[in-house]
């Protein structure tokens, strides 16, 4: 017993020494720097999101870094496009070993030269409405057509959303259910659909 209590507290120690450390940040810029902190045994994995918006000819950047549990986490960039012109652009990238998430990555830029693809259009911030205000052309790498309505929450800030446009491929990791990006900020789709967009001379249907 003597022997096995030394052991147990070693073991321990090793664990509590083991834990993943990320660098924590967040900024209203595109890049952001923080201290390394420990990761809990769940959180696996260390993110940086960094994302543009575009509303009414005003752009607004994000940028987090944390902590993050593995399952969710899919790295990559993606965009989407709204009626009104507006916009967003979302860049994520995962790793696992300490402090690997330091630095900056990059928000492409979103290609305006229409790809002969279209899509309904909706962007409502605060009604649970999904009816479409109109059809949207499609350009660049956004091939597909993304609708969702949920709830995004930042920290004390919660945003109902309802939106439908064009979308880049890498969208269509977003699901029904909660996903956390980064501690802090987190999406609860209620329903979400996205599908290869129809081509401008082929129609669209009502979602």
């Amino acid at each position: 017993m003597w022997v096995a209590l030394p052991l147990c507290l070693l073991s321990a120690l090793l664990a509590t020494g083991s834990a993943l450390q990320c660098e924590v940040c967040a900024s209203r810029e595109q890049s952001c720097s923080g201290r390394l902190q420990p990761c809990a045994p769940s959180e696996g994995t260390c993110v940086t999101v960094v994302a543009e918006f575009r509303l009414k000819g005003n752009s607004i950047s994000y940028t987090a870094k944390s902590c993050l549990e593995p399952k969710n986490c899919e790295s990559g960039p993606f965009s989407l496009t709204y009626a009104h012109n507006v916009t967003v652009r979302v860049n994520i990238a995962c790793c696992d070993t300490d402090g690997c998430n330091a630095g900056a990555i990059p928000v492409r830029t979103v290609n305006s030269v229409p790809n002969g693809r279209q899509c309904l259009s909706v962007f409502k911030l605060d009604p649970f409405d999904i009816q479409p205000t109109g059809i949207l052309a499609c350009t660049g790498a956004e091939d597909r057509c993304f609708q969702d309505y949920g709830v995004l929450t930042r920290g004390d800030i919660t945003m109902k959303k309802a939106v439908a446009g064009c979308a880049s491929p890498g969208a269509c990791m977003k699901r029904e259910g909660e996903r956390k990006y980064v501690q802090g900020v987190v999406e609860n789709l209620i329903w979400a659909e996205c599908y290869p967009a129809p081509r401008a001379s082929g129609g669209i249907g009502e979602p």
